[in-house]
C-alpha cells in the first residue's frame, strides 16, 4: 500500500477495487448518455410510443410531428455528447494506471447510469415536466416505468459490490 500513495495522484484515489474514483464516475457517465441514446432510438423512433415533447405538441399533425422529431434529434445529439464525454473519462482514467481497470465495478456503475438515466426521465421528464409519458397513455404506466428504472439501479449497485468484493478476496493480486 505505501507504493500506491507514491505513483500518481489517480492512483492515490484509486478504491479498495482496482478502480479509481474517476473511472466509476465516466461509467456512470456513459451508462446514462447510453441509455438516452437506447430510449430515443428504441422508444421513440422505432416503436414510436413516445416523442420528446409528445405530451406538448402532438405526435398526429405534421407540423407537430416536426417539432417532436427535431427535439428527439437534438436529444439525441446531447446523449451522444453525454456518452462520449463519460468514455472519454474512462479512457484517461485507464491510460493513467499501470494496471487494467477492473471490469464489474465498471460494469456496474455503467448500468447504475443506465437505470440513473431511466429514473431521471421517469421522475423530471414524464411527472415533474410532463413532456412526454412511456406509452404515451397519460401516464399511466410511469409508476412502473420508476420501478424497473430501479431495478436497473440496484442491478447495478448488485454488480458493483460483487465486483469490489471479488477483487477484495483476492490477495496478492495487482
Amino acid at each position: 500500500m505505501a507504493n500506491r500513495t507514491s505513483a500518481s495522484p489517480d492512483r492515490a484515489r484509486e478504491t479498495a477495487d482496482g478502480v479509481t474514483t474517476r473511472a466509476l464516475l465516466g461509467a456512470g457517465i456513459f451508462g446514462f448518455g447510453f441509455s438516452g441514446l437506447i430510449d430515443v432510438l428504441l422508444l421513440h423512433h422505432v416503436l414510436q410510443w413516445h416523442h420528446l415533447v409528445s405530451a406538448i405538441y402532438p405526435m398526429d399533425t405534421l407540423d407537430g410531428l416536426r417539432t417532436n422529431v427535431l427535439a428527439d434529434g437534438l436529444f439525441s445529439i446531447g446523449m451522444v455528447v453525454i456518452a462520449g464525454i463519460g468514455a472519454g473519462v474512462v479512457w484517461r482514467a485507464e491510460r493513467r494506471t499501470d494496471v487494467p481497470l477492473a471490469t464489474r465495478p465498471l460494469a456496474g456503475a455503467a448500468i447504475i447510469g443506465l437505470g440513473g438515466f431511466d429514473l431521471f426521465d421517469v421522475l423530471v421528464d414524464h411527472t415533474l415536466l410532463g413532456l412526454h409519458h412511456a406509452v404515451s397513455q397519460g401516464g399511466r404506466y410511469d409508476p412502473h416505468w420508476a420501478v424497473v428504472s430501479l431495478l436497473i439501479v440496484l442491478a447495478g449497485v448488485y454488480i458493483y459490490r460483487t465486483g469490489t468484493r471479488d477483487a477484495s478476496e483476492t490477495p496478492g493480486e495487482g
